[in-house]
């Protein structure tokens, strides 16, 4: 039965940014439109008053993608205001120092959303992309993000974790992730997630000195050594630094 108490232009606006979030690559309007069905008219305007409140952005060749407009409002609603836009450029400094992809997460309640990327100089590296979800528990990501979190909080987050992952089963591998990042300040994650990619991870803290996000290297295996392990971990600890100063 028809809800007679909604607005409609509201339903089609969220029923676009849905439509954008579960999209794989960027979108054209003429998608937009069919996807959502409304005229060609009603999704201009539709796109035109999202990308005025930086909601989704244009790219080159007349597609759209989301933007940081609707991330900064997840951000206050989960980490007491704090914004991360100015972190952007330590993240591509980072990149283009280490070589490999990096990404800032946050924790949105029982999952962890990547905020910020920087993609590698390099011709083929790892990549993803802003606004990705996943379980708060997993990777090294999980383990960051949760490094203050009681230890029956992380027990019952696996239990309730509605995705099949190592964690889920085994929560001894969250809290001995905790326990490496408390003694060596970041935590290695050598392929033991869905994707097969290595990951190093380092906790960000706000200016009360509680965790705020999580900020990670991510490559392949030949990407981390014996050699440049401890310079990779030196180098996105002083990243992780320059964060804090910003937020």
């Amino acid at each position: 039965m028809k809800n007679e108490n909604t607005v409609p232009a509201v339903d089609k606006a969220l029923s676009v940014i849905e439509y954008m979030c579960s999209a794989e690559r960027p979108v054209t309007q003429a998608e937009i439109c069919r996807a959502v069905e409304v005229t060609t008219t009603t999704g201009y305007r539709i796109v035109q008053s999202l990308m005025k409140h930086n909601w989704i952005r244009k790219n080159r060749g007349n597609t759209y993608s989301l933007s940081l407009g609707m991330l900064a409002l997840l951000l206050k609603s989960r980490n007491g205001g704090v914004c991360f836009d100015s972190a952007q450029p330590v993240l591509e400094e980072l990149a283009r120092r280490t070589k490999l992809a990096c990404k800032l997460s946050i924790r949105q309640w029982e999952e962890q959303v990547s905020v910020l990327r920087a993609e590698s100089p390099e011709p083929f590296s790892v990549s993803g992309k802003n606004g990705s979800r996943f379980p708060v528990i997993e990777g090294s990501v999980g383990a960051a993000l949760l490094l203050e979190e009681p230890e029956e909080s992380i027990r019952r987050l696996a239990a309730d974790c509605r995705v099949e992952i190592p964690e889920k089963n085994d929560p001894e591998l969250i809290l001995r992730r905790i326990a490496g990042i408390r003694k060596d300040g970041y935590i290695f994650n050598r392929g033991n997630n869905r994707w097969r990619v290595d990951a190093m991870s380092v906790p960000v803290f706000d200016s009360r000195k509680e965790v705020a996000a999580a900020l990670t290297l991510i490559g392949i295996h030949d990407d981390f050594t014996d050699g440049n392990m401890r310079c990779l971990a030196e180098t996105l600890a002083e990243a992780a630094s320059k964060i804090e100063t910003l937020i």
